[in-house]
This record gives C-alpha cells, structure tokens and sequence, in this order.
C-alpha cells in the first residue's frame, strides 16, 4: 500500500514554474518581450538612471523601464501578454515601481477614467492586468481582471522604490488557458511626471498531471504490486 501511495503523490505534485513574463528585470537593456505606446512630450527608456534624483538607480539590477523626461503632456503604456497555465494553484504578480510627480495639483483621475492626455485633466499611473483581447489603453472595468496600483489624490509623492507582491489566483483562475496582458501606464498633462519599474513576474504553481502513457505505466505498477502480494499469501 505505500508503494502505490508513493507512486500518486510521486506524480501528482504541485511544480513551481519560471515567471510567465519575458524581461522582466530589462536587463538586456531593451524592451525585448515587451509593446510600448508613447505619445505626446515624453521618452521611454530602459535604463540605469535617468537622471531623477527620487529615481535614481535600480535597487537589484543594472536596468529598469523609465517613462518621464516630458516636454509636455504625455500617454506611456507598457505591457505584455501571457498564459495562464492549467491545472493552476497559485501565481504570484511582483514588481518594483518608484515614481515622482512634479504637478503641483498633485495627482488627478478624471471623471469618467480614461489613460487620454488631453481634453481633460489626468495625473495618474497605474499597474493592472488585463483581459487577452483588451485594447492597450482600455479603462473599462469589465476588462481589467485585476488592479494592482492606480494613483489618486492623496497618493504618496513622491514613491521611492518599493515592492509589490500579491497571489492573483482567485482573478486568473477562470482564465487557465487563455491570454491575459500586464499592463504598466501613466498619463499627464498636469506637469512633469516621471515613472520607473523593475523585476516584473508572474511566478505560476501548477498541479502537475500525467501525461496518459504515465497513466499506463502507473496502472501496470499498482497491478505488478496487487499480484506480488497474492503470490505471497499464495
């Protein structure tokens, strides 16, 4: 009986997979594995220091994604799709993120939302995940699976570095399968407003299932096992 016990719990384990995201930490120092939008005044960047003093240089790494330099009202849109893998037990979003805003109306989020930088006041910079067909600068709630960060007024400002770390299981469960998208974004047209991340993951636990020639194989064990034991009480 404990061999056969041993021979389930041996193949039906639960497995740690590497991050579903490509570059996460920038350090080819590129956007390799990334879509990038930029309009308006502002420059996207993989970088070591920009040249914001709040900013500065990555905590962990060489590089980091950088939005900011603006010479005038900004959109800056970074994401990347993903699979949900099957037989899904957990997976953990993280990243670094630090940002400084030098509006002096402090942050603003219009009414309704929207990631447009001009016809209204916007002053915000938000981290969600998003639905595989969304559009990539998409508000609607019924297409944001998950909200990470969004800026409001209020928010602290400026953000050193900091980390964020979460299991977003409960929202990605329904999608095992299926394409979603990280989404990185920030508006402004209130002032200069500068944005860095870093060491972007999607860290994914799986149950491990057989294929079905391991199925087979477990069968002619339990029964090699059943017929060594009659032929001991034989």
């Amino acid at each position: 009986m404990k061999k056969i016990v041993c021979l389930f719990v041996c193949l039906f384990v639960g497995t740690a997979n590497a991050s579903l995201i490509t570059n996460g930490d920038f350090e080819t120092g590129d956007f390799t594995g990334w879509n990038t939008s930029q309009a308006g005044g502002s420059s996207l960047l993989v970088t070591a220091n920009p040249g914001d003093p709040t900013l500065g240089s990555s905590p962990t790494n060489n590089f980091y994604a950088f939005a900011g330099n603006q010479g005038g009202p900004s959109q800056n849109i970074f994401w990347q799709s993903f699979v949900v893998p099957t037989a899904l037990t957990a997976l953990t979003f993280s990243f670094d993120y630090a940002y400084e805003n030098f509006a002096g109306a402090g942050f603003v989020n219009p009414t309704p939302d929207t990631l447009s930088h001009t016809g209204v006041s916007n002053q915000q910079f938000r981290v969600e995940i998003l639905n595989g067909t969304a559009l990539f600068d998409t508000v609607d709630p019924t297409d944001i699976i998950f909200s990470a960060i969004q800026t409001a007024p209020g928010s602290l400002d400026p953000q050193p570095w900091a980390s964020f770390s979460q299991n977003v299981f409960s929202a990605v469960s329904p999608f095992q399968g299926q394409n979603l998208q990280v989404r990185f974004a920030q508006a402004d047209n209130q002032g200069p407003f500068d944005i860095g991340f870093d060491n972007v993951s999607l860290s994914a636990s799986t149950t491990a299932v057989p294929e079905p020639a391991t199925l087979a194989l477990l069968a002619l064990g339990v029964a090699g096992i059943g017929f060594s034991r009659k032929k001991k009480t034989a």
